[in-house]
């Protein structure tokens, strides 16, 4: 169904291209899409079946770079000229650009930001898409200025992870990982699991905290989805994955 329902949605984008939230919700719809069916899936594939988790990695790199395009279209509406910008390498006015977005732009900022820094997670290495880690970096940054708290800390969180793991000359950094870290954890109450599938993945196996992540995947496996009705599908795949990380906690994490 979730095919049928972007292309619903894209159908009725090209029938108004004005429309700031018609583009918005295609490419939020190709960027879920991407992460719960196709890399997630991919993610969980043995290696022994290399080309098969490779083919899903880079379907799912396409199709993030799908929904950024569709998103970048809808910040086009709000700041003429951005998305060519957004698309560049100039740091210096990359960062003037985004002093011109208001509150009213930040879920197209924030889901931006996860497109861009997804797609840079999965091929780094990737000279034409490099510059795509100081856009996604810099418009979550900007979420989080304009409202810290925006989505329960979700901003946070995806900061948490690139933060954990990105070298300080592309802005990542251990303190700054932990005080993301805890502002997700503040702003999601502790409800969120993802945030300890992310503490879990991203903070104690470069540890190799064995402690901490048994910790961490018990609480996100605690949470309850039938007290957050509206968070049941995210909740979900979060879950899943902790329970996969789980069962091959001993490819993680070396124990005495």
């Amino acid at each position: 169904t979730f095919p049928i329902i972007i292309k619903t949605y894209e159908m009725m984008m090209l029938q108004d291209k004005t429309h700031k939230g018609l583009s918005l919700m295609t490419g939020e719809f190709y960027v879920m899409y991407a992460n719960a069916f196709v890399e997630t899936p991919a993610t969980f594939l043995p290696d022994t079946e290399y080309d098969k988790k490779n083919d899903g990695f880079a379907r799912a790199r396409k199709l993030y770079l799908k929904g950024y395009d569709l998103i970048l279209n809808s910040l086009e509406l709000s700041v003429a000229g951005s998305k060519k910008i957004f698309n560049g390498s100039d740091e210096k006015v990359i960062i003037e650009t985004l002093e011109k977005f208001s509150i009213e732009d930040i879920e197209s900022l924030y889901w931006a930001g996860a497109a861009s820094l997804a797609v840079f997670a999965l091929e780094p290495l990737n000279t034409e898409t490099s510059h795509l880690v100081y856009v996604g970096r810099a418009m979550l940054e900007k979420v989080c200025e304009l409202n810290s708290s925006f989505n329960n800390g979700a901003s946070w969180e995806i900061l948490a992870k690139f933060y954990a793991g990105a070298p300080e000359s592309l802005g990542g950094g251990e303190e700054k990982a932990k005080n993301a870290y805890n502002k997700a954890l503040e702003f999601s109450k502790g409800m969120s699991a993802s945030i300890y599938v992310t503490y879990a993945s991203s903070f104690c196996i470069p540890k190799q905290d064995s402690v901490g992540f048994d910790e961490a995947i018990k609480k996100a496996l605690s949470i309850d989805s039938s007290l957050q009705p509206e968070n049941k599908l995210m909740i979900t795949l979060s879950q899943n994955y902790a329970r996969w990380l789980k069962a091959h906690k001993g490819d993680f994490i070396l124990e005495n």
